[in-house]
């Protein structure tokens, strides 16, 4: 029998595959150096659960790091902290005229009292017990507010006048610009000495200056330099990036002389970042030397219980590339628990549950090039994928678009080869001209949408041949099962040009995301119902042969509806709205608490837990599709199982849009989807077979008695 489908161009997809396969295990490589997993708290709340507590501050930070907590992470500091742990005295003028915290101060401000020099609008700072604080504290003070507004007004001790908002904040407000005893103060070397004395690691969270100039910038990192702390991390902390809007340059150059990682902190959508002034320009000039973090949100932190918390944290840095374990404590206790040893437990059950995943707790890896280093600091650089390589996948992806058109509509074999030719070398000249973003993601959406349907293409025709050797229910559900799994391989081939394609730090890290993803669910589906219109007459035509695709349509359109296909339109309607909205990650269709339970327990008994698209819904349509086709059922029925089976399909090559999860995974869930899918498709194939002659039966009754 003649082949439905030109050999040369199966031959072309199956040369880009092999491409797409070398690039996909050279993903793998980077994937899998990229194992060690840093473990972050806040420096400032561990020394409140120790004031809490009333510990030491030594012994608290001891036993977290024990229970595995390696590095610490220290924000700005602030006039109020700094006149708490007593490095220098500052209270607002209005206070001091008032007299009511004058005692406090050891009347240090009383000769500026006594003259009438002291004015409401101003914060007046004296010396205290570190004249390294001090000169710190003076230095950042000009840079942020220029010498016009600060003013020594006094000596012995040197007393500084700063004009300014003296409100003292009770609570945060991110809408209006922060009061002088609250503001950013730069980094303080005396803290990150601390941390590094009590054997942590540093993330810092330096605020951007306002205005933001070069010696703003050096002004951080020397204090990092006098402190001697190894610093790993830098994440962004309040609106805007350090450097924003113009230097982020130097910050990048800075960060990578001194072996600093960008932190990159998941959005709580679980899509991209976090979003900051400059980040994405800071990611870019750092040479994607980034690392993903993740941290649950603190509103969110104060609703959950500790073992709701706990099992995120390891799902997170399998499933989604996540390096940083940025860890909010629980401040309130739980369970009996005083809140040191809740949050002692809670550290220890997330690092053993990280390690149990198979990870090194230490400084945070990142994803790059798998060859040696040339450069002054750990970091290879970051990996993208040969150009050439990336032109030779597009020639595959189009010759299975030119495939799939010739399925639908009468192509010469000329054309094909046109079409292939002409959109190969267009996504090659484009993507070594620029940087090719754009082809590369409508290189990706082509696949992502065509495979799917192809892979229902095939399986017909298999079906075709087999249907007549298919004598028992036993032969079906083999049958069923093995061209499942050629379904499943087909889409695969689609999963992996588009993880090859879209392979690069880019993405891995988020900067740029797969565009499309809810026509991604749509289509593929809609492709393969044409398909299927084209290849079966839907109207019982007197000859057997389907009219020509647009004849059929039409015929489609023309139907009069009556008040029972408005209701199936209306349910069907339902489920796409769900099935489209649970899709991504802005949806606003919520998980029923029974499915987020299934979850927890696929979760535990899987290597990657599969999708439920696939295994709920896609499969087990796969096998009613079969039995549908092979008993003869209405067109109509024939056709809504066969778009349903594509679901499947469609969500497992859509598992390979998200860059940030490992490759190996993606491949271990499509197969875990397929296993599961299948026994469930099996399940539902017997009982469905079973019922339909009570069924059948039932209808006929029904009929005699009217």
């Amino acid at each position: 029998m003649k082949s439905r489908y030109n050999h040369i161009l199966i031959a072309i997809i199956l040369l880009s595959l092999v491409c797409g396969l070398w690039l996909v295990y050279n993903r793998y490589k980077v994937e899998a150096r990229n194992d060690t997993v840093e473990m972050v708290m806040d420096y400032q709340i561990l020394k409140r659960i120790a004031d809490w507590e009333g510990l030491s501050e030594r012994s608290v930070l001891n036993q977290f790091k024990d229970a595995g907590i390696t590095t610490l992470a220290v924000y700005d500091t602030t006039l109020e902290r700094l006149d708490k742990d007593g490095s220098i005295v500052a209270i607002p003028g209005k206070d001091l005229l008032r007299n009511s915290k004058d005692s406090t101060s050891g009347g240090v401000f009383k000769q500026l009292a006594q003259r009438g020099e002291l004015k409401y609008d101003a914060v007046y700072i004296a010396e205290g017990d570190s004249k390294t604080v001090f000169s710190e504290l003076l230095t950042d003070l000009r840079l942020r507010y220029g010498f016009n507004r600060v003013s020594i007004v006094g000596n012995n001790p040197v007393i500084l006048e700063v004009k300014g908002d003296p409100r003292e904040l009770t609570l945060v407000d991110y809408e209006h610009k922060t009061p002088l005893m609250q503001a950013p103060l730069g980094l303080s070397s005396k803290e990150m000495r601390n941390v590094r004395n009590a054997g942590f690691n540093v993330v810092v969270r330096p605020q951007n200056y306002l205005p933001v100039s070069r010696q703003a910038i050096d002004n951080i990192f020397a204090r990092i330099a006098a402190s001697g702390a190894k610093v790993t991390a830098y994440l962004p902390s309040g609106m805007d990036v350090v450097g924003y809007p113009d230097n982020e340059y130097y910050m990048s150059r800075l960060l990578h002389d001194y072996d600093i990682r960008v932190g990159l902190i998941e959005h709580v959508t679980q899509l991209q970042f976090a979003k900051f002034n400059g980040l994405s320009d800071l990611l870019e000039e750092s040479n994607y030397d980034a690392v993903r973090v993740y941290t649950i949100d603190q509103m969110e932190n104060g609703k959950i219980t500790m073992p709701e918390g706990m099992r995120r944290w390891s799902v997170s840095d399998e499933e989604r590339n996540i390096r940083m374990n940025y860890i909010r404590p629980f401040l309130k206790p739980q369970g009996a628990q005083d809140i040191l040893q809740l949050n002692l437990d809670y550290v220890r059950g997330i690092t053993a549950s990280v390690q149990k995943a198979g990870f090194k707790i230490g400084t945070a890896t990142v994803l790059q090039q798998t060859g040696p280093t040339t450069s002054t600091n750990s970091f290879a650089g970051p990996y993208f994928p040969p150009k050439l390589a990336v032109g030779i996948l597009a020639f595959g992806i189009f010759a299975a678009l030119a495939v799939y058109l010739s399925l639908l509509v009468k192509i010469s074999l000329r054309q094909q080869l046109w079409l292939t030719a002409i959109g190969g070398l267009a996504a090659l000249v484009t993507i070594y001209m620029s940087r090719g973003l754009l082809t590369r993601q409508a290189l990706a959406f082509i696949a992502a949408v065509v495979f799917p349907a192809l892979s229902m293409s095939v399986i017909l025709d298999v079906g075709d041949r087999f249907r007549e050797k298919t004598g028992s229910l036993a032969a079906l559900a083999f049958n069923t099962t093995w061209q499942l799994a050629l379904a499943v391989l087909i889409s695969l081939a689609g999963a992996t040009f588009i993880a090859s394609v879209l392979g690069d730090n880019r993405f891995f890290l988020e900067a740029d995301i797969y565009r499309g993803v809810k026509l991604t669910f749509i289509l593929p589906p809609l492709l393969a119902a044409l398909l299927f219109i084209r290849r079966y007459d839907m109207f019982g035509t007197a000859d057997g042969q389907p009219l020509g695709l647009a004849a059929q349509l039409k015929r489609l359109c023309q139907i009069k509806l009556s008040v029972a296909h408005l209701l199936i339109l209306a349910v069907l309607g339902i489920v796409a709205i769900i099935f489209v909205g649970r899709s991504g990650h802005s949806a606003g269709v919520p998980v029923p608490a029974l499915e987020i339970k299934m979850r927890v327990l696929l979760e535990h008994l899987m290597y990657a837990r599969p999708r439920e698209k696939e295994f709920l819904v896609g499969h087990p349509a796969f096998y009613l599709a079969a039995l549908a086709l092979y008993q003869k059922w209405p067109r109509i029925w024939q056709l809504l199982l066969v778009m349903a089976a594509t679901i499947g399909q469609g969500s497992l090559v859509q598992t390979f849009c998200h860059m940030r999860t490992p490759v190996l995974m993606s491949y271990v869930r499509a197969l875990d989807g397929y296993v599961l899918g299948a026994v469930i498709g099996i399940i539902v194939l017997v009982v469905v077979a079973l019922l339909l002659p009570y069924v059948r039966k039932w209808q006929r009754s029904l009929v005699a008695d009217e």
